[in-house]
């Protein structure tokens, strides 16, 4: 992730703030504008230096910033850890040198509203107002820092952004009935997930004891040290990593359904429910399921998901080389959780730059390289099971693989 990567994320989720405001999508609008201004303090940070929004203790992004990506020992991209929203406050605060509009006690309303509507799917409609406005604040002095043109960053809001009331004026389709299921959804699923990690705790110890005088590893015995520790790990990861996915599983079925139910995505059989707000619905009751789960695990398994369960979790790896007809594949971050996600889509072989020429495709012939476009398809989160599987869906999370690739 660099600047620009960051920039842009930012500009498409305050203009997606904006659009849920614009509808009455209360909820929707302070979600959004969380995720924005984490965006943006991130882009400021990266804009200087990429290793500053490194987590302390990551072995990811900070080897793979520097060029040693491919030594021993270097963590996959995938695996990288960066700071919080309000460390990352607190630093943007340094490298701004004095033009940050809010200081922390006026941000801490952002941070908290974020927070409650991960973990409680809730937020304090009296505030919203003042959330918003407030992100809306670092955004435009983040955009000003970076140079980045206004019609570009805000677009159709570039002369209205500041006044929200006349946001809430400019023609909508509302959709507040959505919003306030979508809400008691994310609670009903909150609850069966803390109830599953409770669950998976007393599984976990179950396993492990037994899985430790049981399977020898690595030629030491069965009760070495060395093979207990590891057998412990994989064991509590791999029932934790189960449990989690089989709740976030559901819910994003019932997330699916939900949006059914409001005649998504048949637009043409008259649902009013637009690409954006499926995003929105769909991210909001996966965060709510990872947080719950993460918040009532108890503190000596929280590890178990401090890192992506590539171990005792398949995730397909097939795509080294590039082809027609083949499959493309890179890792994302994911919106709801702070897991990396992956991402693929297709390759099609477009036309032969001579217009003179009859085949239509590349002939192979006239072309310096085969002239191809590149579809992006489905995101899947293998930690909070976010499904994006809409093409309207992957443009509206602003996922997209490059239009040219080169195999």
């Amino acid at each position: 992730m660099n600047a620009e990567r960051f920039t842009d994320l930012a500009a498409q989720m305050m203009r997606s703030a904006l659009d849920s405001w614009r509808g009455g999508n209360r909820l929707f609008a302070v979600l959004h504008a969380g995720m924005g201004s984490e965006f943006c303090l991130k882009a400021v940070l990266c804009h200087h230096d990429p290793l500053l929004i490194s987590a302390h203790g990551d072995r990811a992004l900070r080897f793979h910033t520097l060029g040693f990506g491919g030594e021993k020992g270097v963590k996959p991209l995938e695996q990288a850890r960066t700071i919080g929203m309000a460390e990352a406050f607190k630093d943007a605060e340094v490298v701004m040198q004095g033009r940050m509009p809010v200081i922390i006690d006026a941000f801490t309303p952002v941070m908290e509203a974020r927070n409650g509507i991960a973990h409680l799917a809730h937020h304090n409609p009296g505030t919203a107002e003042q959330v918003v406005s407030t992100a809306l604040q670092v955004a435009e002095a983040v955009r000003k820092e970076l140079d980045v043109s206004a019609d570009d960053f805000w677009r159709g809001y570039a002369r209205t952004f500041r006044d929200l009331s006349k946001v809430a004026a400019m023609p909508a389709m509302p959709n507040v009935g959505l919003e306030q299921a979508a809400e008691g959804l994310a609670q009903t699923e909150a609850t069966q997930a803390a109830r599953a990690a409770m669950g998976a705790a007393k599984s976990a110890a179950a396993t492990a004891a037994e899985a430790v005088t049981r399977i020898p590893l690595w030629g030491d015995a069965p009760g070495s040290d060395k093979a207990a520790r590891h057998v412990l790990s994989v064991a509590h990861r791999a029932v934790v990593s189960a449990s989690l996915h089989t709740t976030a599983m559901r819910a994003q079925r019932a997330a699916a359904d939900l949006l059914k139910s409001y005649g998504y995505p048949l637009v043409d059989m008259g649902s009013q429910v637009s690409a954006s707000d499926a995003v929105a619905v769909k991210t909001l009751v996966a965060r709510n399921v990872e947080a719950a789960f993460r918040g009532a695990l108890p503190s000596e398994l929280e590890f178990t998901l401090s890192e992506p369960s590539s171990d005792v979790v398949w995730r397909p790896r097939p795509y080294e080389t590039a082809g027609y007809g083949t499959y493309l594949w890179r890792w994302e971050p994911c919106p709801a959780c702070p897991a990396w996600g992956d991402m693929y889509g297709y390759l099609e072989r477009d036309v032969c730059i001579v217009e003179e020429c009859n085949a239509g495709v590349y002939c192979g012939e006239h072309d310096e390289g085969p002239p191809t476009i590149a579809h992006a398809q489905v995101f899947a989160c293998p930690v909070c099971c976010l499904v994006l599987d809409a093409e309207g869906e992957l443009e509206a999370a602003y996922m997209e693989l490059a239009t040219a690739y080169e195999g």
